[in-house]
């Protein structure tokens, strides 16, 4: 699906799937591993969380709007 899609798609679709294995960390293992490796509460956890909710978003959208680059 993400193989013929533009750069921004699959940047979108990376950081969402990321996001993702991190939520599946969290629900069966109890190990937040973006906090685990950006240290908690920090900063660059917190850009990482915003990434992830900005690309959720994106991918929300992507079933109403067409991507204008890659017309996907």
């Amino acid at each position: 699906m993400l193989q013929q899609a533009c750069l921004l798609c699959k940047i979108v679709g990376a950081v969402a799937i990321i996001g993702a294995l991190n939520w599946g960390l969290v629900g069966v293992f109890h190990f937040n591993l973006v906090e685990y490796v950006l240290g908690e509460g920090s900063m660059a956890s917190r850009v990482v969380y915003g990434l992830v909710g900005l690309s959720g978003i994106a991918l929300l959208t992507s079933y109403f709007i067409v991507c204008p680059a890659c017309k996907k």
